[in-house]
C-alpha cells in the first residue's frame, strides 16, 4: 500500500505551469507532505526542452523539510513505477507547518513553506463493514481543520496488486454518497477508501497548475490522510 499512497499523494505527476510566468524554471519540484504515511517523497527534476530525453529524476540535490523542531534531508533514490524519488522516513503530524529547501546540482537554492492540515477522522463505514452495493450509505468523515478540500479514492485488492480507481471527486463537505454508483465498485471483494484531507497549495496547484516554489515549477503542498477497508457485495 506504501506504493499506492505514493502515487495518491502526488495525485498527479503531471508538472503543469503557471501560465501566469513567462519564465520557464530550470527545475521541477513536486513535494507533498502526508500525514498518514511513515515515509514522506519529493519528486525532483530538471525541466526539460521537447527534444531531451527524460529521465524521471535527478539526482545530485540536497533536499530538507525543516520547522523550529525537526530537520529531515532527503535520500536518493527511491525507484518507484520507474520513476526516482528523494524520500525521508518520517510522518508530519496535522497542524504543523513545514519548510522547504532544495539545492539543485547547480547550486540554486529553492525555498517553499506549506502546512499540514488538521487531523480529521472517518466515521462510516467502519473497517471490515459489509457493504451491497448499490447502498444509501453515505462515507462520513469529521472535519479538518485549515483543509481547503477533500479527495476521495477507492482501490480494489487483488492477490498480486491492488487496482487503483482515481476518482476526480473533489468536495468541501464530509460526506459522500460513492456507494451508490456500481461504477466504483464493478467486482465484489475487499476495497479501500481513502479521503485526503488537502490544504490550499495543493488544490491551486491541481487545478489551475499555480505552484508555491520560488523559481521552481510545482507545489509545496500538505495532505492529512485516512483510510476505512470495507468488503463490497
Amino acid at each position: 500500500m506504501k506504493k499506492i499512497f505514493l502515487l495518491l499523494l502526488l495525485l498527479i505527476s503531471c508538472l503543469k505551469l503557471d501560465n501566469s510566468n513567462p519564465i520557464v524554471p530550470n527545475y521541477n519540484i513536486i513535494a507533498n507532505l502526508v500525514s498518514g504515511n511513515d515515509t514522506q517523497y519529493i519528486f525532483f527534476d530538471k525541466t526539460y526542452k521537447p527534444y531531451e530525453e527524460h529521465r524521471y529524476g535527478l539526482e545530485g540535490a540536497k533536499i530538507f523539510v525543516y520547522n523550529n523542531n525537526v530537520n529531515y534531508e532527503f535520500n536518493y533514490p527511491k525507484l518507484i513505477d520507474t520513476i526516482n524519488y528523494y524520500y525521508s522516513p518520517f510522518n508530519p503530524s496535522p497542524n504543523d507547518s513545514f519548510y522547504l529547501k532544495v539545492i539543485t546540482p547547480t547550486n540554486e537554492t529553492l525555498f517553499s513553506k506549506t502546512y499540514i492540515p488538521g487531523s480529521f477522522e472517518i466515521i462510516q463505514p467502519t473497517d471490515n463493514e459489509t457493504i451491497i452495493i448499490p447502498s444509501n450509505k453515505l462515507i462520513i468523515w469529521t472535519r479538518s481543520s485549515n483543509a481547503y478540500i477533500y479527495k476521495i479514492n477507492v482501490y480494489k485488492h487483488l492477490r498480486d496488486s491492488t487496482r487503483r480507481f482515481e476518482i476526480p471527486y473533489l468536495s468541501s463537505d464530509t460526506f459522500s454518497d460513492l456507494f451508490k454508483y456500481p461504477y466504483f465498485f464493478p467486482d465484489s471483494g475487499l476495497w479501500t477508501i481513502t479521503v485526503m484531507a488537502i490544504n490550499e497549495p495543493l488544490y491551486y496547484y491541481l487545478n489551475i497548475g499555480k505552484g508555491n516554489i520560488d523559481n521552481a515549477v510545482g507545489v509545496f503542498g500538505g495532505v492529512v490522510l485516512r483510510k476505512v477497508r470495507v468488503y463490497v457485495k
